[in-house]
């Protein structure tokens, strides 16, 4: 068996040459998936694929926890696991140049069971700079994840394991975070709960950095045939044999710190969108698609088709859209969270 030591040392690397890698994607894909090897052996509890990845989700009033198989397996996307640790990086780096007496504090909320994009840092920052809040909503992702970072002896950097509910968590007064991070979300913010947990959580933290820093949706209309695939690494520099075919018709909601304390009079489930003018002149095969771009802080943005949470969203519940048609959105909270639009002519 290979030392622990040496796991250590090589988890270490890997995660600085994951944070500074500027080559290939493919290199990149290879780099995460050694790092993920490593959360995966360190785990007490083997994450296996059955036959049913849901088993085991939680289904909320404000949204839904994937199970820890399938939050497990989103650590091997490799562009969405690396940006979004660069991004925390910098947000911690950022927080660290602003305190000087006391540890930065980080409250990752849905940490999944390997705590994705926390553990790899506890090798970058010591403890005595950076502390982390790890929470999930299920005992065995906790369990897991404590099993990993004792594995790793990055148990120092820990403030506490909290299992619970991130959209009804009470942050201790002492423990105030800086930084929030929270993956909890799929394409264009359906489904799960990212705008009810930040929501929640940056209103008790209100001078907090929350990363990702911008979740933006935009509308576009879409000729699907000319629309690539997500790219891969294998065909990084190959020519598409077509281009995309869209027609931008605007920004249609963001999810940053700004416009969540915007909301901070609303006590209803509807939040405000935008509404959109359809002025051009419609051709067959154009539908309405929202695009997610995510920005995890800084320069760090995962652009479309860059990872699961970047593909395209068709527009649901719009059976006809006419030229100088309206589509007016807003953003529905709830047990079933997503972007709605309705049509008038």
């Amino acid at each position: 068996m290979i030392d622990d030591a040496i796991i250590i040392e090589e988890f270490k690397r890997l995660t600085l040459e994951i944070l500074h890698h500027d080559g290939p994607r493919g290199i990149l894909v290879g780099l995460v998936g050694e790092l993920v090897d490593i959360l995966e052996n360190a785990a007490d509890t083997q994450f296996e694929h059955p036959s049913d990845i849901t088993e085991g989700k939680t289904s909320s009033r404000d949204g839904l926890a994937i199970s820890p198989t399938q939050a497990a397996m989103c650590a091997t996307e490799e562009q969405r696991t690396a940006l979004f640790l660069r991004g925390l990086h910098d947000a911690i780096t950022g927080a660290l140049e602003l305190k000087s007496s006391e540890p930065v504090r980080v409250l990752y909320a849905g940490s999944g069971p390997y705590a994705t994009l926390a553990t790899p840092l506890m090798t970058v920052f010591p403890p005595g700079k950076v502390q982390f809040t790890v929470l999930d909503i299920h005992p065995a992702s906790i369990d897991s994840a404590k099993s990993v970072i004792g594995r790793l002896g990055l148990e120092q950097s820990v403030e506490e394991f909290v299992v619970g509910d991130a959209c009804h968590y009470i942050i201790p007064r002492e423990a105030t975070p800086d930084v929030i991070v929270s993956e909890t979300m799929s394409t264009a913010l359906e489904k799960e709960p990212q705008v009810a947990i930040m929501r929640h959580l940056l209103s008790q933290a209100p001078e907090a950095v929350i990363v990702p820093e911008s979740v933006k949706l935009d509308a576009f209309l879409v000729d699907t045939s000319n629309e690539p695939e997500r790219i891969v690494p294998d065909c990084e520099g190959s020519a598409n044999s077509s281009q995309p075919d869209r027609i931008p018709l605007g920004p249609v909601f963001e999810l940053n710190a700004s416009t969540i304390r915007s909301w901070d009079a609303l006590s209803t489930e509807r939040l405000p969108a935008a509404q959109i003018e359809v002025a051009h002149p419609l051709k067959p095969g154009y539908r309405p698609f929202i695009f997610t771009t995510i920005t995890t802080y800084g320069k760090h943005v995962l652009g479309t088709h860059d990872c699961n949470l970047t593909g395209i969203r068709e527009i649901s519940g719009i059976d006809h859209l006419a030229p100088d048609s309206t589509l007016q959105f807003h953003y529905r909270l709830g047990p079933d969270p997503r972007l709605v639009a309705e049509a008038t002519d």
